[in-house]
Order: structure tokens, then sequence, then C-alpha cells
């Protein structure tokens, strides 16, 4: 029991960490520091001008912005992912016991943490890979010091989804 407690306080830090990475506007901002991209929006500074992502407009056909679409959507799917499993999770430390609810609640939680983990490392390796595929920022490589402190919380965001799914895959493997 106390192997799932804390790895349910790890995804508890892990869900918060990752909201907070994904709602801060710290993400990359271009070499000439004329774009920022952040995951629900892409700003100009110059004159100051934002675009939402996952608003439809005239402009929003062209392929340069699917990767923004991509890492809003993947965003949004590992929040909500994420909190699913931390309702599993939560149901599972309520009712435990050695039935076989309880380890099919616990195996749900071991998925949906899996899942949260594969689509944060999505948002970032997505994010990383974005950069190179714009036309207005005129580089071709990846500059690891054009990206703030959003990138780096969500890496640690994906490594506390790492740890959390270790000890419920631990949790499960002794239960069942």
């Amino acid at each position: 029991m106390s192997l799932a407690l804390h790895g349910h306080h790890i995804l508890v830090i892990a869900t918060l960490a990752f909201a907070t990475a994904v709602l801060l506007p710290s993400w990359y901002t271009s070499p000439n520091d004329q774009i920022q991209r952040n995951v629900f929006d892409i700003c100009t500074i110059n004159p100051y001008s934002c675009r939402w992502t996952l608003l439809p407009t005239s402009d929003n056909i062209t392929i340069r912005t699917i990767f923004p679409i991509l890492v809003a959507s993947t965003a949004i799917a590992c929040a909500g992912i994420s909190l699913i499993g931390l309702l599993f999770g939560s149901w599972y430390i309520q009712r435990y016991s050695d039935d076989i609810g309880s380890k099919w609640i616990l195996i749900l939680t071991t998925i949906c943490v899996f899942l949260s983990f594969v689509l944060s490392c999505g948002v970032w390796a997505i994010m990383l890979t974005t950069n190179l595929h714009q036309n207005d920022t005129n580089i071709k490589t990846v500059r690891l010091e054009d990206f703030g402190f959003s990138l780096w919380i969500n890496i640690g965001a994906s490594g506390a989804y790492f740890y959390s799914f270790f000890i419920y895959l631990i949790t499960a493997c002794k239960h069942c």
C-alpha cells in the first residue's frame, strides 16, 4: 500500500509540474527575438501579436501549423489522461484490498501513467522539432539556449511520470 501511495504522490507532482509547464509562456524564443512559441500560441514580438494555434483562421491551412496544433492537442490529451490516472490511483488507494477489482484499477492506473509519460515526452520532443520545420526563424539547428524554463519543467515532469510508472509497475507486479 505504501508503494502505491508513494507512486500516487509522485503522479500528483508530475501532473502539477506538467500543467505548470504547459501554461507558462516561456517555451521558445527565436534567436533574433522576433518570435516566441508557446504550447497554445505563437507570438511575434515587434509588433506584439499572438495567434492561438487551435483557433481556425485563414492561414491555419498551411503545413507550418500542423506541429503547433499537434503540440497543443498532445498537451491536452496528456493532462486529461494524467487526471484520469490520478482518479484511478485515488480510487485504488481508497478501496485497497486484494480482490480482482482493485488489481484492475491498479493496472488501469499504470496504463494511464505510462500514456501520460509518452505524451509528455511527445510534447517536448515535438516542440524541439517544430522549430526546425518553421520558415519564420531561418535556423537549421536546434539551439537549447533559445528554449525557456517551461521546456525544462516539462522534461522534469516526464521524468516524474517515468518514476511514477515504475513505482506503479512494481506495485502491480507485487500484487498480481
